[in-house]
């Protein structure tokens, strides 16, 4: 995927979409479409009876995301729309939900709130906490919007070799003071008396 913006990985996509409940049919709003893997994501999700009205500010990003999305679906896509310009400029209402993946999601929020259908769902996608603590707070302060819920996903592998039924191994080893449970796994360490940990 050509990029130009950061890209949403899956493991964000996915979190995005069942907490926000994207679903079939849904009429979806996103702000910053950037390279469009979100866009790809939220496509797949709506489906061909929903909608999708994506908003880059940049040209140079929305050419990019466009060219992304078509070349993921194999042609345009049917319930997809690319605004090049500021959410908002075009006087959506009643959408369902709102994906706001931009630099500064608190300074759209009452454009959010008067976008969204009653009982429809905003969802920001922030880099840092202190953006993500502006998005809280102006969320809070709008006054039209329960009250926000955020989180954090980590990641880590795992080898797919099980460790003779004790469980798998974190890919880069054991982190920190954590250790595997099970029972019979010596190795020369432990059978030397050497400590293991």
């Amino acid at each position: 995927m050509v990029r130009g913006a950061a890209v949403v990985y899956p493991k964000d996509a996915a979190q995005i979409i069942g907490l926000a409940d994207i679903f079939p049919g849904a009429h979806v709003v996103e702000a910053g479409a950037g390279s469009g893997a979100l866009s790809c994501w939220l496509l797949r999700a709506v489906g061909d009876h929903g909608s999708l009205t994506s908003f880059e500010r940049r040209p140079d990003f929305a050419e990019i995301a466009a060219a992304n999305v078509e070349r993921y679906f194999g042609a345009s896509h049917p319930a997809w729309r690319l605004v090049v310009g500021e959410l908002g400029q075009d006087g959506i209402t009643g959408a369902d939900r709102v994906v706001l993946d931009m630099l500064a999601p608190w300074d759209h929020v009452g454009t959010t709130a008067a976008m969204l259908a009653p009982g429809g769902v905003v969802c920001c996608y922030v880099a840092t906490v202190t953006q993500l603590a502006r998005t809280v707070s102006a969320l809070r302060d709008q006054g039209n919007f329960a009250e926000p819920a955020a989180w954090e996903t980590l990641q880590r592998g795992a080898e797919a070799e099980l460790l003779r039924g004790a469980g798998m191994l974190p890919v880069g080893g054991v982190m920190g003071d954590a250790g595997i449970p099970g029972e019979g796994v010596a190795d020369e360490a432990e059978a030397s008396g050497e400590t293991v940990g």
